[in-house]
């Protein structure tokens, strides 16, 4: 079984030993700010080597209607019966928070395929009060190499079912359909909830020019065939790379998304671009409303992003882009190409932007909060990961980060996936982060962590201790 639990409190002896030895430690905070340890809520460890737990990880919505938000794990090279097919583990909120071990698990049936690569909560696709979720398996050979294909399955007062309600292929040679999925919102504003997903190297008029495709939720589910699709219409562009809802940008009551195409050739190189669509009664249009492109060589700017949080209170869905070829973030409010906030990282090569999270208010102020992870960032253990936590206000975001965490275990990869949910229904929401290279001993393991009780902006260095475990 997967190895999972809280921290004793036995602990606090070797967290004050820790506090003390790390009492000289310089910091950036003023003399009045104190020092804290915040330790992981709960955690959740993979029993196999080389399983890639915590690849991807999501808030899942309320699969089962019991009031509380549930999450989502991937481990694209678990075996759960297949070998290294992957497995999904699911966990159900409660009002002691997330249970040891999960609640649902699904593993693929396809040596190499992926599943769980990319995971997300749809909203609800057919309207029947419980939130589904959609999991992509983008190596997954079908009629066609390496076509990819992506699962949704329908929350009930029971969880998650035991087989796929719904699935799509791309019939694409290599196209990798389920690299990335995601809620689109309601675009038609129908009343039933959206979904997106992306198969980045999908091949039509251009080589690797990438797909998106959004699929529309109705009475019996997700439709069985696109009601809008567009390519990369670049050789190489990976458009699709990612996909994500944007709020509602424009404000007029239609959900917006983005697909991002991190290897699009603009004003430089492999300087990415960002597409957003915006929604109405008849559906997106084919062409973007707005596109967001990077500038500079090699930023790879839309490799990430996050939407539909509000930072600053001023009633305008804001959206975070990574760019982590320069190691660089940008917050844009509103339907506008032109940066509000930008954070840049102090270490080359971090990958700081490579996931992104804004839709969760994690310090319980009613502002939407960002997170940033930069997977190889190295401090104390060479490429251990580090997460950068900003919180929002009614000036915005900060110049530097309010809270920081570290992997503190060498290519941990700590940071690699990041998500947020209200397992414990506190009105607070809990920070989700995958590391999916964190080791126990010398053997690769994974893990994903979730955080609750984060410091507001007035505390200073944060201890952060995710090798203390309760075995």
């Amino acid at each position: 079984m997967q190895k999972c639990g809280r921290f004793p409190r036995l602990v606090l002896v070797l967290m004050a030993a820790t506090l003390w030895l790390n009492a000289a430690r310089p910091t950036q905070s003023s003399p009045s700010q104190v020092e804290t340890t915040i330790l992981p809520q709960w955690f959740f460890e993979s029993d196999q080597s080389a399983a890639s737990l915590g690849y991807a990880v999501s808030n899942a919505g309320d699969v089962n209607g019991d009031g509380y938000e549930d999450i989502l794990v991937g481990a694209p090279k678990y075996n759960s019966g297949t070998y290294k097919a992957g497995t999904v583990f699911a966990f159900y909120g409660s009002a002691g928070g997330l249970s040891p071990w999960p609640n649902w698990t699904f593993g693929g049936d396809q040596t190499g395929a992926d599943f769980g690569f990319a995971v997300a909560a749809a909203g609800d696709v057919n309207h029947d009060g419980f939130d589904d979720i959609v999991i992509g398996a983008p190596r997954y050979n079908g009629d066609q190499s390496r076509e990819g294909r992506v699962y949704a399955f329908y929350g009930s007062a029971a969880g998650l079912p035991a087989t796929p309600d719904w699935q799509m292929e791309s019939n694409l040679v290599e196209a990798y359909l389920g690299w990335s999925v995601a809620s689109a919102g309601d675009v038609n504003k129908d009343g039933y909830a959206d979904v997106l997903i992306g198969a980045k190297w999908a091949t039509n008029t251009f080589t690797n020019e990438g797909l998106a495709q959004l699929y529309l939720g109705s009475a019996s589910g997700l439709a069985s065939a696109p009601a809008w699709q567009r390519f990369g219409e670049q050789t190489g562009a990976s458009f699709g790379t990612a996909v994500s809802t944007a709020g509602d940008l424009n404000q007029d009551g239609y959900a917006d998304f983005m697909v991002g195409a991190p290897q699009h050739n603009g004003s430089e190189e492999d300087a990415g671009e960002v597409q957003i669509f915006c929604g109405a009664s008849g559906g997106p249009a084919a062409e973007p409303c707005q596109i967001i492109s990077g500038t500079q060589l090699g930023e790879q700017l839309g490799a990430a992003f996050d939407g539909g949080g509000d930072v600053n209170g001023d009633d305008l869905d804001d959206i975070i882009i990574g760019a982590p070829g320069q190691n660089m973030v940008k917050l844009y409010s509103g339907l506008t190409t032109a940066p509000v906030w930008t954070a840049v990282s102090d270490q080359d090569g971090a990958q700081f932007g490579t996931a992104v999270h804004l839709n969760s208010d994690i310090n319980g102020d009613s502002y939407a909060d960002l997170v940033i992870g930069a997977y190889t960032y190295s401090a104390g253990q060479a490429t251990e990961g580090k997460i950068f936590v900003f919180y929002g206000s009614l000036t915005g975001l900060s110049k530097n980060p309010d809270w920081t965490a570290e992997g503190n275990k060498a290519e941990a990869e700590f940071g690699f996936s990041l998500g947020g949910s209200d397992v414990d229904g506190d009105d607070q929401a809990e920070l989700l982060v995958g590391s999916p290279n964190y080791r126990k001993e010398t053997e690769l393991r994974g893990r994903a962590f979730l955080f609750e009780g984060i410091p507001g902006s007035t505390t200073g260095y944060t201890i952060f201790l995710p090798f203390l475990t309760s075995q």
